[in-house]
C-alpha cells in the first residue's frame, strides 16, 4: 500500500471515529413508550342516591349535556323541561332499549329506574335538590328571583316568566363526556 494511500485510510477512519461512524453503540438504546391511554371518565362514586332510589347497571356513561325544552306555554307563565343527554359509550344506549344511536336519555320514558338514572347523571342543584340548577340569563332560578321559579316537586322542571335564555346544568361533581357539556340552553319569545 502507498504511502497516501495509508494516511488516507487512516484519516478516513479517525474521522468515521470522531464522527460517531463506528459500529460500537455510543450509548444505552433509546426506548420509546407509547402514552398510557386517557381513562374514561366514570360517574362520581360521590354522587349517592337517595335511598331507596337504584340505578341498575348498566350505569349512565358520562355526561353529553343538557336537553332542555318548553314544555307549555300559558299566557306569561312558561313550563321548562330539561333532561340529561348521554353518548353511546360501549352501546348504552343499546343496552337500555333506544337502539344504537349517536346519544339518549339515561333510561326509556316511563321506565321504573328512569328518576333514580337521571339523579345519577345530574346530580344535586345548588339548592340542594335532586336536578339541575336553573338560570335565567346570569342571574339564578328560585325564590328571590321573581321571574324564574323553581318547580314545587320537580328539580328538572322550571316555571318561567318573562321571554329571555333559560339554561339547566347539572352539577360540578358529576363527570362529562370528552367535548361534552353540563348545561343546556333555551331562547324563549
Amino acid at each position: 500500500m502507498s504511502r497516501s494511500l495509508a494516511v488516507v485510510c487512516a484519516a478516513t477512519g479517525l474521522a468515521l471515529i470522531a464522527c460517531g461512524g463506528s459500529t460500537t453503540p455510543s450509548g444505552p438504546p433509546v426506548v420509546t413508550l407509547a402514552p398510557a391511554p386517557t381513562p374514561t371518565p366514570t360517574p362520581d362514586s360521590s354522587v349517592v342516591l337517595p335511598p331507596g332510589m337504584v340505578c341498575p347497571a348498566p350505569t349512565p356513561p358520562p355526561m353529553l349535556r343538557m336537553h332542555v325544552s318548553l314544555q307549555m306555554q300559558e299566557g306569561e307563565r312558561r313550563r321548562l323541561d330539561s333532561k340529561p343527554l348521554v353518548p353511546n359509550t360501549d352501546h348504552y344506549c343499546e343496552k337500555v332499549g333506544f337502539g344504537d344511536w349517536k346519544f339518549c336519555d339515561t333510561r326509556v320514558e316511563g321506565s321504573s329506574d328512569r328518576v333514580a338514572c337521571d339523579y345519577l347523571a345530574v346530580g344535586k342543584a345548588e339548592n340542594g335538590r335532586w336536578g339541575p340548577t336553573w338560570f335565567l340569563g346570569d342571574s339564578n332560578c328560585g325564590p328571590s328571583n321573581p321571574n324564574c321559579i323553581d318547580f314545587p316537586d320537580n328539580q328538572f322542571l322550571t316555571i318561567g316568566k318573562v321571554p329571555g335564555t333559560y339554561e339547566a346544568c347539572a352539577a360540578e361533581n358529576v363527570p362529562v363526556a370528552p367535548g361534552g357539556t353540563r348545561c343546556g340552553t333555551i331562547e324563549v319569545k
